[in-house]
């Protein structure tokens, strides 16, 4: 009786009262990683408004798991990391719990737009013709708002099933369970233990043999079909196809590590830096490898567009940039008003985009189908 009269519920969610220096390390760096992520996302949803190539159900799902990584991050940056710092030691444990649930029910939804990518590349592959059919505009919401609603009842299984609830502890550096009494045997959330590794088993493996179908598809286009295997649109589909690969090997590793690590109280910094950091690592290399994968994503980070070609009069070529880098430090370099007066214009017809071209008097040339000679400036 004397232990049970002693008992506070959520000791295991509250801090020491003083920083260490590992506390501090490992608070800064949750931080500064949920930080980036946040920005990665938003870079994400910047590259998908302004290049036409993720203006397609691909890019939808993609913006949709963009918005999920988002709200995941706040959790980091603002609460996990800071509460690693301060090390508040009287703390309401069910802010912890509430914080658990909201960033759970965020990766919940990430993880099934991760699996949908994967079905999308296996259809771009598979069933090229019905690619629009398949993934129509309607299709695409009811697949979105599905996964939300399907991701917010997840709370709703903690209070089905009782004493399941595990939440961070800033001590420990992972999620750990609050014992509901002092004579509790148990030590780990049955309930959470089954959503993790359900997780891995549905989302990973099950988008791991997806896109090794996708894979077998890719090889068979490769030695049976050589003219669609070199069409830019076929091409377009295998970058996207290694984009997701690239991020489901990492992300099998992480989601790994996790049902390993997460809910343990006796792991090490590095452990705790792979289970519980994970996951917002995940979240950079999604960004990182959008843009290393897609030369459309580098081009508009970076500015290093040739789009077209034009002669100078001295015979020499200039190549000629399309528009200015994102992220540009100078702009672009202006025409004097003798230029200005003496130029004439010209109008590169691709498709049913027109653009309007300047060439110093000489005729322009243009590497897709031509050019067409406007009005002069």
């Amino acid at each position: 009786m004397a232990e049970n009269s002693t008992f506070v519920y959520g000791s295991e969610l509250q801090g020491r009262g003083y920083a260490t220096r590992t506390d501090l390390i490992f608070g800064f760096m949750t931080t500064t990683f949920g930080a980036i992520a946040y920005g990665s996302a938003v870079l994400d949803l910047i590259l998908i408004k302004n290049i036409k190539i993720f203006h397609s159900a691909f890019g939808f799902f993609w913006a949709t798991r963009s918005v999920a990584e988002m709200f995941m991050d706040v959790s980091y940056a603002l609460y996990t990391g800071p509460v690693t710092i301060l090390q508040i030691k009287h703390m309401n444990p069910y802010v912890s719990i509430v914080v658990y649930h909201y960033a759970f029910t965020f990766a919940y939804l990430q993880c099934i737009m991760n699996l949908v990518i994967a079905m999308n590349r296996f259809v771009a592959v598979w069933f090229p013709m019905r690619y629009t059919t398949i993934f129509s505009k309607r299709i695409c919401w009811f697949v979105a708002i599905f996964g939300g609603c399907q991701s917010i009842s997840i709370p709703a299984l903690y209070i089905i099933f009782p004493y399941q609830n595990i939440a961070y502890g800033p001590r420990f550096y992972a999620n750990v369970f609050p014992k509901c009494s002092a004579d509790m045997k148990r030590n780990y959330s049955l309930l959470a233990y089954v959503l993790v590794k359900t997780c891995f088993i549905i989302a990973c493996c099950g988008t791991t043999a997806i896109n090794f179908t996708t894979f077998c598809k890719i090889g068979h286009v490769r030695y049976t079909s050589i003219t669609r295997f070199k069409s830019e649109e076929f091409k377009r589909d295998i970058r996207l196809f290694v984009l997701g690969v690239a991020q489901d090997i990492f992300m099998m590793f992480i989601a790994f590590t996790i049902l390993l690590c997460n809910t343990q109280t006796d792991v090490s910094i590095i452990g705790a830096l792979l289970s519980y950091d994970g996951v917002i690592f995940i979240y950079i290399f999604n960004t990182v490898s959008m843009v290393i994968f897609n030369p459309e994503c580098r081009r508009f980070v970076f500015g290093k567009t040739m789009a077209r070609v034009a002669p100078k009069n001295d015979g020499t070529t200039t190549f000629v940039s399309s528009h200015a880098p994102y992220f540009a430090s100078t702009p672009a370099p202006l025409t004097t008003a003798h230029q200005s007066r003496t130029r004439r214009s010209y109008q590169c017809v691709r498709g049913s985009k027109m653009r309007r071209v300047d060439s110093g008097g000489a005729q322009c040339i243009c590497l897709q189908l031509g050019w067409r000679r406007g009005r002069r400036s």
